[in-house]
């Protein structure tokens, strides 16, 4: 009689540790096995509404319509609100469903965002480092244009006459 609870256990921590991998590689950009992790989280018995509409979403991307018809079917009847707050059409689903696997370009365009590498340009580490390397430069080849110039003082920008400036940079 123990060994019902205890199976039941280690289903759910499995499901649990692949979707928690799954959320990972996903925010990660690393979508073939955030997709792995999500159908494996899936097929041990964990029913999330989050799993359902990435692993849809990852389908869709591979160009997969009538599997990630299933997923984003199962994440709309696992939480409507939350669905709703996605931003689909109303026919989004029915469209994916008519489909066929080799349709050209798809209707709808949805995004695989990937948040490392949102945080990672973000990051005050990143933009310091950034900060000291360059300066006011825009790269690395401008500084070493401009490293001999003087920098120019607040007083002296109100003695720039812009359009001339601007007509010899574009040689109007």
């Amino acid at each position: 009689m123990t060994t019902v609870p205890l199976r039941r256990l280690l289903f759910g921590l499995r499901s649990r540790y692949h979707l928690w991998n799954g959320r990972r590689a996903y925010r990660l950009g690393r979508i073939q096995a955030a997709g792995r992790h999500f159908q494996e989280a899936i097929a041990n018995g964990h029913e999330s509404f989050e799993a359902y509409l990435l692993l849809g979403k990852i389908l869709y991307r591979e160009s997969n319509y009538q599997r990630a018809a299933i997923f984003f079917e199962r994440a709309q009847s696992s939480d409507q609100a939350r669905f709703m707050m996605e931003g689909f059409p109303d026919d989004f689903i029915s469209s994916l469903k008519e489909r066929e696997q080799e349709a050209g370009r798809p209707q709808y365009r949805i995004a695989v965002e990937s948040l490392h590498s949102a945080h990672r340009n973000n990051s005050r580490k990143v933009r310091r480092k950034r900060a000291m390397a360059h300066g006011d430069f825009a790269n690395h080849d401008e500084y070493l244009r401009h490293r001999n110039r003087p920098p120019i003082q607040a007083a002296e920008a109100a003695d720039i006459d812009w359009d001339d400036a601007a007509s010899t940079l574009f040689d109007d």
